[in-house]
């Protein structure tokens, strides 16, 4: 694949279907992260460990449906002003003072995560819910000052208007009628982008920044989990058994952090850039959604295995740790066959992805094996490190890299 003024000639696309849009030109300008966007991400080290604690309290099937969806609430809140960012640009007064205005907002959010919902509940949705209203003030500017935006921002402050009216208006009720608001609210929110999809083409994220940023909260996630594993020792004595199964939750740690890493992860975006795929770009967004929080799920098991001392709780913490274990290696199964779609011939064979998935059922028949937590963990390291090092020797993962890099979009290493 040759390029000529920036672009390659060819690009070798598995059915060789376009979507229908016309794609935006790749951006040839760098966009850093500057220190207010680090800042503004080093909120969620709180607003994650905040949730996790919520989890680890009480891991009861209700407790664990509400985790998902106050994590699904706060992760869709970073990646709104992720994108605006890497949409409209991180030095732009708009998005210095809005992103100032979130700040605030997240850390209520943050403070209010924990608690019970029939204390916190109203404090949660307003806050939530001015944090929306200030994302659609962004893009109410941007419109202003730029009337070209206006076939993207325009349905997109209008989708998430509504949204944030519908959290607004939560925070007047309790129980269940509030609950089912801030499903309703979160779905409207999720929803926008993709009933738009045909209008991204008009403003797709530089392809650079988004993976660069996206890459910055994968690595929080994974810092949570030795936070987890730190924190649950220090609920026992310093015994080989707890060093041993501190030491193995380490290692799976970063194993996946080797796992995430070495894949193309900026390939749909840029595709997107290059031959309008903006489905492709959606799906590897929406993808990081279970593998975040798959990752702050595997930490509270970890944790909790370790300081927990109560036989009772070994099923629990056991299941904390196989199934998000499972959901991790799954979600990177489907980002490494959306990448690969993309690029690659689909009769090429893909050892990576076949272990992926086998991996992701092995870690699911864990959760049937009766194991202890020094064994589990070995297990676990095992497991995670030996896909680490199929995927990082396999030519294909090489050969992707390699056209991700020729695409201009490998992102910054971390």
């Amino acid at each position: 694949m040759t390029m000529t003024h920036g672009q390659p000639d060819s690009v070798s696309i598995e059915d060789g279907v376009q979507d229908s849009q016309a794609p935006s030109p790749p951006p040839t300008d760098e966009q850093r992260v500057t220190w207010l966007e680090l800042f503004f991400d080093l909120i969620f080290v709180v607003a994650f460990d905040q949730l996790a604690k919520r989890l680890g309290d009480t891991p009861s099937g209700a407790n664990v449906g509400l985790f998902l969806l106050l994590f699904t609430a706060v992760w869709w809140a970073w990646a709104g002003n992720t994108t605006f960012a890497a949409r409209y640009g991180n030095d732009r007064r708009v998005y210095r003072w809005g992103s100032l205005l979130q700040l605030v907002t997240l850390g209520i959010i943050a403070l209010t995560e924990r608690g019970d919902l029939d204390q916190t509940g109203q404090a949660f949705a307003l806050a939530y819910g001015a944090n929306r209203l200030i994302l659609v003030g962004m893009y109410l500017v941007t419109l202003r000052r730029d009337p070209d935006a206006a076939v993207f921002a325009r349905p997109t402050a209008a989708g998430y208007g509504l949204g944030a009216l519908i959290w607004l208006g939560s925070a007047g009720l309790g129980g269940t009628a509030q609950l089912a608001l801030w499903c309703l609210a979160l779905g409207v929110d999720l929803l926008t982008p993709l009933l738009i999809r045909e209008r991204h083409g008009a403003a797709l994220p530089h392809q650079e920044h988004l993976p660069e940023r996206v890459g910055l909260l994968q690595i929080i996630a994974l810092g949570g989990v030795v936070n987890e594993v730190v924190t649950g020792g220090r609920q026992r004595d310093l015994t080989w058994d707890s060093l041993g199964a501190a030491l193995f939750a380490i290692a799976a740690a970063v194993a996946l952090w080797r796992l995430y890493f070495d894949q193309a992860r900026a390939l749909p975006v840029a595709l997107a850039h290059r031959v309008g795929r903006v489905s492709a770009f959606l799906a590897w967004l929406y993808g990081h959604l279970p593998f975040t929080v798959s990752v702050v799920m595997l930490g509270v098991g970890l944790g909790h295995g370790i300081g927990d001392t109560d036989p009772a709780h070994d099923a629990v913490n056991r299941a904390l740790v196989v199934w998000p274990l499972a959901g991790a290696l799954l979600t990177l199964a489907l980002l490494r066959w959306n990448a690969r779609r993309l690029t690659v011939h689909r009769a090429r064979p893909d050892r990576s992805l076949l272990a992926l998935s086998l991996g992701a059922a092995a870690a699911g028949g864990l959760a049937l094996s009766g194991l202890g937590t020094l064994p589990l963990h070995a297990a676990v390291a095992a497991l995670t490190l030996a896909l680490a090092l199929i995927v990082a020797t396999d030519p294909l993962t090489r050969r992707l890299g390699q056209i991700e890099e020729r695409l201009g979009a490998s992102g910054s290493p971390i």
